[in-house]
């Protein structure tokens, strides 16, 4: 049966994917994609389903087109649904792609295509959880380390590290995700709330 159109416990099972990337700074065009990651996980419960695949650039010779090559026939699928990003404010990996696969591709893609193909920001659950404050936010993840270190550790070339930073930074948002999941997909809160929205509608 296809997991696109498999209905389990009450909800569709589509093959979510954690998805992020480490980078040397912030500019798309001047800087450069260290890593890529990713890794099947269960959307009822957030459980990973497979190991985090780490696309690293410099098991190829610190080339970004090798990992390009790879990641796109998976983010750019012609079903949209084979491959559904979640990350935490994943404009910043959109944005990157679009400049990288624009640059090796030689890919002409509209500015919006990652933003309209089906994708899950929980950015936007921990600005709300944070009050609607968005510096600060990502404290929700609970990470033990800053990505700020990455661009470091790479110049240095202290691989490991950044391997170790990408599995803890991994693991911290698969936790959030499945209090989030655990949440949402509670049987009293959505009858609660659907409640609410049948007697608002008869008002």
């Amino acid at each position: 049966m296809s997991s696109v159109n498999a209905f389990v416990g009450g909800y569709f099972e589509l093959p979510h994917y954690y998805f992020d990337i480490e980078t040397t700074g912030l500019d798309c065009e001047k800087d450069k994609i260290i890593t890529i990651q990713f890794q099947k996980i269960l959307f009822g419960d957030g459980t990973p389903e497979e190991p985090l695949t780490i696309l690293k650039s410099w098991d190829n010779g610190e080339s970004e087109e090798i990992m390009i090559n790879e990641i796109a026939p998976l983010i750019m699928a012609a079903n949209p649904f084979k491959f559904v990003p979640i990350g935490n404010n994943l404009n910043f990996e959109f944005k990157f792609l679009l400049a990288k696969i624009s640059k090796y591709l030689k890919l002409q893609i509209d500015p919006l295509y990652f933003h309209s193909r089906p994708h899950i920001d929980l950015k936007h659950v921990m600005i709300l959880l944070n009050q609607g404050r968005f510096k600060g936010y990502n404290a929700f993840l609970k990470k033990i380390e800053s990505g700020l270190n990455v661009p470091i550790w790479y110049q240095e070339r202290e691989y490991p590290r950044i391997i170790n930073y990408i599995k803890m930074e991994a693991q911290a948002f698969t936790d959030f995700y499945k209090n989030v999941i655990t949440y949402v997909l509670n049987r009293e809160l959505r009858q609660s709330l659907l409640s609410r929205e049948v007697q608002n509608n008869y008002v």
